[in-house]
């Protein structure tokens, strides 16, 4: 039997089916897909259906917008379910002030008091005497200006300070458009761009400068200081010479030597700290992302978009480390994953080279980004330090390693959230950002069986990262609870950041451990009316027994205030009027 006999056999036996060959058979089904102007969220709220004509048109809000399907728009995912939250008014140890007039007041005394236009950063003030007495100030905190100040406290984190209060200022910025905000957030990125041009690498941020002929701040005048070590295990001084070359001095016989990085002339009789640490990036990164996002003035966003271009670069480059003006890699400037307890690095790359990517626009940093960290395209080796990780990034993100019990560091802490925050503010991927909400939710904010989780600690700079990084959707309410602490936290946060005399309760403040300084460390978060007034109180621990001491000439700066109230109100979590 010929094949042809064979198919027209076969098309006859099952003609009671279909008509073999039948134009009919290749009609599309007249059967609606959906009716009328049907809405509908999926399941995980991740997408959006609107009915058009029979048919469901699918809006990817995740993917697309980085949004959530809320019953028939996509909405950000912290607006999810239009929250409301109670705004803490009977806490009993709040101050008179409501949160709006601490925020008016600090940022008043900001600007007044702990930004020099010559210095260009913020930093806590020490006021000269009342004349023989200096157990007073000789002017108020409350009138003293930056022509008043007898010194000014700088320190080794200068640049991570001063970035958090300059993304503090970026959420003020959104959330009120307020030229006072564009002006300063210009004056803070002006210095920003010096914090690295004086270092010679682009790139490279430097921990602390300091130029020439502004009273209460000076160089370091021994000579050691500027004296490098063996192995780069400390910060030291550098010195910009008047030819503009950069100098330090030989460790043993103290004598100044010239280094071939030259150039620098605008920056003579200048010095900065080198050794820079990743505690830096993490707030530059979260400063300049939060500026790319929010403030859409196009003078800050080409600077914005300069300094992280160099950032980008010099990651590539050398491969996730971060090499000094002497040509060494810093002692904390290596971010690239290990193979054993990766997480930590991991989601700081991610997160700084993401921000970078969405900020400038540029595909190399996309495709480092998706093709070397997270290996889309296949396997690939591209990170070569002994120990690196072989895996993609966002399947090492657990273990992260920080739960130490006793000996957890508050920085790492810190740093941690800050890169969990920007990675899941720019990554829309629901697989990355899943894997990323996994390890904030069981890691840090409640790790099972650990004695001192996230959540407890009453930090709301913690509290509001948490609230708009955590998944939400129909399975996952809004944070309600970490809002509100956060909240009342700040209703106790001191009106004025004046050290005060405070002594933890003894029935709370329960020695159980020694830190990892070997001080006592109790189970007992210390709630903000009960801690004392520190440069950033959420960086550190809350779990310290320490007293605290008053001194009324020391004028700490308000970053840590500032920068959890604007994300608060930036957010909606913050009513306008609290």
């Amino acid at each position: 039997m010929s094949r042809l006999a064979r198919v027209l056999g076969v098309c006859l036996a099952i003609v009671a089916v279909a008509s073999c060959g039948s134009d009919d058979a290749a009609e599309p089904s007249t059967t609606p897909e959906c009716e009328g102007e049907s809405v509908e969220c999926s399941e995980d709220a991740l997408s959006l259906r609107i009915c058009n004509a029979g048919k469901w048109q699918v809006t990817e809000c995740m993917r697309e917008q980085g949004k959530v399907c809320d019953v028939d728009r996509c909405v950000e995912p912290w607006r999810w379910g239009s929250p409301k939250f109670d705004q803490c008014a009977g806490e009993p140890k709040a101050t008179a002030e409501s949160l709006r007039e601490k925020a008016e007041y600090f940022e008043d005394v900001s600007k007044r008091l702990h930004v020099h236009p010559a210095l260009g950063w913020m930093a806590d003030v020490t006021l000269p005497c009342a004349g023989s007495d200096c157990t007073k100030p000789g002017v108020p905190e409350t009138t003293a200006t930056y022509d008043d100040v007898e010194s000014w406290d700088t320190g080794e984190n200068d640049g991570l300070w001063s970035a958090l209060y300059m993304g503090a200022q970026a959420y003020r910025w959104a959330v009120t458009q307020d030229p006072a905000a564009l002006e300063m957030l210009k004056l803070l990125l002006d210095s920003e761009v010096k914090r690295m041009e004086i270092t010679g690498v682009p790139g490279i941020f430097t921990r602390q400068m300091i130029p020439p002929g502004v009273p209460g701040i000076a160089c370091p005048t021994d000579p050691a200081q500027y004296a490098p070590d063996e192995k780069k295990t400390s910060n030291h001084w550098v010195k910009v010479a008047a030819d503009g070359c950069l100098e330090n001095t030989d460790p043993t016989t103290l004598a100044w030597k010239k280094s071939s990085v030259c150039g620098l002339g605008k920056y003579a009789g200048w010095c900065f700290l080198d050794n820079v640490s990743e505690d830096e990036y993490a707030g530059h990164m979260f400063a300049l992302g939060a500026i790319a996002k929010l403030v859409d003035d196009p003078d800050v966003q080409t600077t914005v978009k300069s300094l992280l271009t160099k950032v980008g670069d010099h990651m590539i480059e050398n491969e996730l480390t971060f090499v000094d003006w002497d040509g060494r890699v810093t002692e904390h400037g290596k971010i690239w994953a290990g193979t054993f307890f990766g997480g930590y690095n991991a989601a700081m790359s991610l997160s700084f080279m993401k921000t970078i990517a969405l900020a400038t626009g540029i595909q190399k940093y996309q495709s480092f980004y998706e093709d070397c960290l997270l290996q889309r395209s296949g396997e690939n080796a591209c990170i070569h330090h002994l120990g690196a990780t072989t895996k993609p990034y966002d399947d090492v993100l657990s273990p992260v390693g920080l739960n130490l019990g006793c000996k957890a560091n508050w920085n790492n802490y810190s740093m941690y959230m800050l890169s969990l925050h920007g990675l899941l503010w720019g990554e829309r991927d629901p697989v990355v950002r899943q894997k990323a909400q996994l390890v904030l939710e069981g890691e840090m904010w409640n790790p099972p069986d650990y004695p001192r989780p996230l959540s407890e600690q009453n930090n709301s700079f913690f509290d509001f990262i948490y609230a708009v990084s955590k998944p939400i959707g129909p399975n996952d309410p809004p944070a309600k609870q970490a809002v509100e602490n956060g909240i009342c936290m700040l209703r106790q946060f001191p009106a004025h950041k004046l050290p005060f005399d405070f002594t933890c309760p003894a029935s709370s403040c329960v020695e159980v451990c020694k830190d990892r300084f070997d001080e006592p460390m109790t189970d007992y978060p210390r709630p903000i009316a009960e801690r004392c007034v520190a440069r950033f109180v959420w960086w550190g621990s809350p779990y310290s027994t320490k007293p605290c001491t008053a001194d009324p000439r020391y004028v700490r700066s308000p970053a840590d205030y500032l920068v959890a109230y604007w994300m608060g109100r930036y957010y909606g979590f913050i009513d306008e009027k609290s």
